[in-house]
C-alpha cells in the first residue's frame, strides 16, 4: 500500500469551511485507484479563499517503478489544459490591440483566405465553432482520425488543417477542435513576433511567477515528470521540436501548485500575488458563457445549448459543481475546476493513459465538490 505524500499548506481543513470527512473520503478513493492497480499514482489540490489547505500526491511518478514516489510537487503533461494557457496568450494580445476577438483568421494566416474558411475568427477557435474538423473520437467513431499526429508535420497549419470540407459553418455548432488551438498557437507566434513556446514562457509563466511549467521541460527536470507510458517519454524529446504546428491545443507541462496559481489568478480578477496576467474583464468574458443557442453532439451527449468560454469551459453534469464553475480537463489525465461562488479550487493529477472513466474523474470531483460547507 502507498502512502500519500503531503505538500505545504496555508490553513487547517476547519478554516477552509470543509467537511474532513469528506477530505478523508476522496484520499481513499485515489488510494483505493492506486492499491488496486487502477492508476499508477495520483495527486489533489484544494484550495479556498486564495489559500490551500490540502495538497497530496499517492502512488508512482514512473510506471513499473514503486521506488520513485510520486510527490505532489511532480510536473505532468497537462494535455488539454494547455487551452487555457493558449487562451490567456491570445486575450493578452487582445488586451495589447495587436488582434481583435472578431478579426478573421485570414487576416493573419493568408492561407484562409478561401470561400470556405474566410469567416473563421479568432473568437471561432477560442470558442470550438470553426467548423473545423473536430478532434477524432468526438462523433463516437470506431476509427478515429488521429490529428495528435499529424500536429509535428511541417506545414500543417496552412496545408493539413484546412484539408477536406468544413464539419458545419462558422458559429453554427460546438465541436472540441484542438486544431483551432493550434491555430490559435500560430496566430500568437505571428503577431507577436515570437515562438508560441517563447511567448507563453515570458508572459504567462514567467510573469505569474510559475516556475515549474513549461513548454519545453529542461533536461535537468525531466527526472521529476510524471512518466506513464513510452508516449510521455517521447513527449519530452519531442516538445524541443519546432518544425510542426505550435502545441496549443496539448502541449504544457505543470504542477499543482502552478496550476493553482493560474486559477487563483483567474478568482482574483487576472493577478496573484501581486503579478497581473490579465485585466480584470478581460478575465470575465473569459469565464461567461459564450454561446446561444448552439448544439454540441459532445461525445454522444447531444446538447442543444452548449456553454462555452473563452477557452475554458463549463462542465455538461454541472449540477455536481455548480453553473457558475469553468474549467478544463486534460487527458491522462488531469482536472481543474474554479468555483468563483465559493472561491474553491480543485485540481487533480492522475497518473493513466487508459480511457477516460468516471472512477477517475467523475466520482473524485464530486466527492470534492460536495465537502465546500
Amino acid at each position: 500500500m502507498s502512502s500519500y505524500i503531503n505538500g505545504n499548506t496555508d490553513i487547517s481543513v476547519k478554516e477552509a469551511g470543509y467537511n474532513p470527512q469528506k477530505l478523508e473520503r476522496l484520499a481513499s478513493h485515489y488510494q483505493k485507484l492506486v492499491d488496486t492497480g487502477r492508476v499508477q499514482g495520483a495527486g489533489f489540490l484544494l484550495a479556498r479563499n486564495g489559500k490551500i489547505f490540502a495538497y497530496q500526491a499517492v502512488g508512482s511518478r514512473k510506471t513499473g517503478d514503486a521506488s520513485d514516489p510520486l510527490k505532489p510537487d511532480a510536473i505532468k503533461r497537462i494535455a488539454s489544459i494547455t487551452k487555457i494557457i493558449t487562451a490567456t496568450a491570445v486575450m493578452k494580445l487582445v488586451e495589447e490591440g495587436v488582434i481583435w476577438l472578431g478579426q478573421a483568421v485570414s487576416t493573419i494566416i493568408k492561407e484562409f483566405d478561401t470561400d470556405m474558411h474566410r469567416t473563421i475568427s479568432v473568437w471561432n477557435l477560442l470558442t470550438h465553432t470553426s467548423g473545423i474538423a473536430a478532434d477524432g473520437g468526438y462523433f463516437t467513431e470506431p476509427y478515429p482520425y488521429d490529428v495528435y499526429e499529424q500536429f509535428g508535420k511541417p506545414d500543417w497549419i496552412t496545408k493539413g488543417a484546412l484539408a477536406g470540407p468544413l464539419q458545419h459553418r462558422p458559429g453554427e455548432q460546438w465541436n472540441y477542435c484542438s486544431t483551432g488551438f493550434a491555430i490559435l498557437a500560430e496566430i500568437v507566434s505571428r503577431v507577436s513576433g515570437m515562438h508560441f513556446n517563447d511567448y507563453v514562457e515570458k508572459e504567462v509563466f514567467q510573469a505569474l511567477g510559475m516556475t515549474r511549467s513549461f513548454m519545453e521541460v529542461p533536461e535537468k527536470l525531466w527526472p521529476e515528470v510524471i512518466i506513464s507510458s513510452e508516449w510521455d517519454e517521447k513527449a519530452l524529446e519531442n516538445a524541443k521540436d519546432r518544425t510542426g504546428a505550435p502545441s496549443g491545443g496539448g502541449g504544457v507541462y505543470s504542477t499543482l501548485h502552478d496550476l493553482f496559481m493560474l486559477g487563483q489568478a483567474y478568482l482574483n480578477g487576472g493577478e496573484y500575488e501581486g503579478k497581473r496576467i490579465l485585466g480584470r474583464k478581460t478575465v470575465e468574458e473569459m469565464t461567461r458563457n459564450q454561446l446561444d443557442g448552439v448544439p454540441a453532439f459532445h461525445w454522444g451527449a447531444n446538447c442543444k445549448n452548449y456553454r462555452q468560454g473563452l477557452g475554458w469551459g463549463f462542465y455538461a453534469d454541472g449540477p455536481t459543481v455548480g453553473p457558475a464553475t469553468y474549467n478544463h480537463e486534460g487527458w491522462g489525465w488531469c482536472s481543474l475546476f474554479v468555483d468563483p461562488l465559493e472561491k474553491f479550487i480543485y485540481i487533480s493529477f492522475v497518473a493513466d493513459p487508459n480511457d477516460w472513466d468516471p472512477e477517475v474523474m467523475v466520482k473524485p470531483r464530486t466527492i470534492a465538490f460536495a465537502g465546500i460547507l
